[in-house]
């Protein structure tokens, strides 16, 4: 008995943990799922507008089951590639987040700090890209600190050249310039 007592801290801070480890992978995958159907919804689309935007974040969160911890901005591109100069670049068709939780990427963040993460394309294409931060809030501390989960998902446009903002002031035609 004496024994027992001695390993039953030790006994139930391993279930503890193994309990917290679970959840965090099981956020981690559900959010890596939602973030696929969502971009998925998305390129599917020749035009956007705001509330869809707006109802992607609902979506998500449906999917998750865990309401207001999700951050996301979807964003579309061109890629022009100039055979003369061989240099390329992204030009910007549209950034939005839903109710505007983050600041719209540019042109130049895109082709500064993301241009490593999207694949090769030939010129003229466009592809959306889908970023999600998800925050985790361990059940008890046994170590893993209150995480973003983070996920950046490119995906090429299924029936239509390019994915468009209905509100974008520059028609979409014009973004390729």
């Amino acid at each position: 008995m004496t024994e027992f007592l001695i390993v039953l801290p030790l006994l139930t801070w391993t279930i503890m943990a193994l309990v917290v480890w679970w959840d965090t992978w099981r956020t981690i995958n559900e959010g890596q799922k939602a973030a696929y159907a969502v971009a998925d919804l998305v390129s599917r689309q020749k035009e956007v507008d705001m509330n869809f935007i707006n109802g992607m974040e609902t979506v998500m969160e449906g999917l998750m089951e865990r309401p207001n911890v999700i951050s996301m901005r979807i964003t579309s591109v061109r890629w022009t590639y100039d055979e003369i100069r061989e240099t390329g670049r992204y030009s910007m068709i549209f950034s939005r987040s839903p109710n505007g939780k983050l600041t719209p990427l540019t042109a130049s963040d895109v082709n500064n700090d993301l241009r490593h993460l999207i694949p090769v394309m030939n010129s003229g294409e466009s592809t959306v890209i889908l970023e999600t931060w998800t925050k985790y809030y361990p059940a008890f501390d046994v170590g893993i600190p209150v995480s973003d989960f983070r996920n950046f998902i490119v995906t090429k446009p299924r029936f239509y050249l390019s994915v468009c903002l209905s509100e974008n002031m520059t028609p979409c035609e014009s973004a390729a310039s």
